[in-house]
């Protein structure tokens, strides 16, 4: 579908803030283009009472970060941006209208029982809270889903080394046992950490992958870690095809779910992020 849709110009992106002035009361920049309808749903349920018709993607966090600047004292305009790895790797940039997500992407931060379990009911009108805890535990999941966290940190060295690598896309029923104990299934995933490692000791011979990777463990100590630091979209595909394996959701494409998870989304992930932003708006 994307390749039918005009790409839109950077120049074009920054402009278009000029065709809204009069419905917009505070202009909120984000980085996404694809991202804009759910961002829309999610802020209008954050600012309820702030005037905006429209937000406006920038395509690319360099490119909202070069327009924070140029606008830094302006309280219209608040731009967000996700976290990646930046606060791991120092690259965080601090302005007083630049906001950082608190997870790594949006993602994360629609990780939360209370929306899947309105997903669940969505299929199944009549089950109640305890009728699903007995068909989905999403403690259980969530402590599963630190599976994810030893491709996180071959991310973080591929970008710390600049190692020019994709980062792996992950297949669930391809790559883990998600019906048993989430282990690696084939050696997909295996091989792609060999070739990063033989990628990394090509620059240097002195480093290991195993060296550098004990260097960020802390930042995956427990479920919360994990779910904040894992890039979202592998943590949605993971839950998004266990929920289908078991038959307790409809058939969602990953861009399916997530917006639908915009929609229910738990307002209590974004406190920090709305507090901060009112602090700014309105001091």
């Amino acid at each position: 579908m994307n390749k039918f849709l005009p790409i839109l110009s950077d120049s074009f992106l920054r402009g278009q803030n000029i065709l809204y002035r009069q419905f917009n009361d505070v202009e909120f920049y984000i980085e996404d283009t694809e991202q804009e309808n759910l961002y829309y749903h999610i802020l209008k349920n954050l600012f309820s009472d702030v005037k905006f018709e429209k937000i406006f993607p920038l395509n690319g966090k360099k490119n909202v970060k070069d327009d924070c600047i140029l606008n830094i004292g302006n309280k219209n305009k608040v731009y967000i941006v996700d976290k990646d790895f930046d606060d791991i790797l120092n690259k965080t940039e601090l302005y007083d209208n630049l906001f950082y997500l608190k997870g790594y992407s949006i993602e994360n931060l629609l990780i939360s029982k209370k929306s899947f379990y309105e997903l669940i009911k969505e299929k199944s009108p009549k089950l109640k809270d305890n009728d699903i805890d007995l068909l989905y535990s999403h403690t259980s999941v969530l402590n599963n889903i630190l599976c994810l966290k030893e491709l996180a940190i071959i991310f973080i060295i591929i970008q710390k080394f600049e190692l020019g690598e994709q980062y792996y896309n992950i297949n669930t029923s391809r790559d883990f046992n998600i019906n048993t104990d989430f282990s690696y299934k084939g050696s997909f995933i295996p091989d792609y950490i060999s070739d990063i490692e033989y990628k990394l000791r090509l620059g240097d011979r002195r480093l290991t992958l195993k060296g550098q990777a004990k260097k960020y463990k802390r930042y995956f100590r427990n479920t919360d870690d994990v779910i904040r630091n894992v890039p979202g979209k592998h943590l949605l595909i993971i839950i998004n095809d266990l929920l289908k394996s078991k038959n307790l959701i409809m058939q969602y494409s990953l861009e399916s779910l997530t917006y639908k998870l915009a929609k229910e989304v738990d307002i209590s992930n974004f406190t920090e992020l709305k507090t901060n932003i009112e602090h700014y708006i309105n001091n």
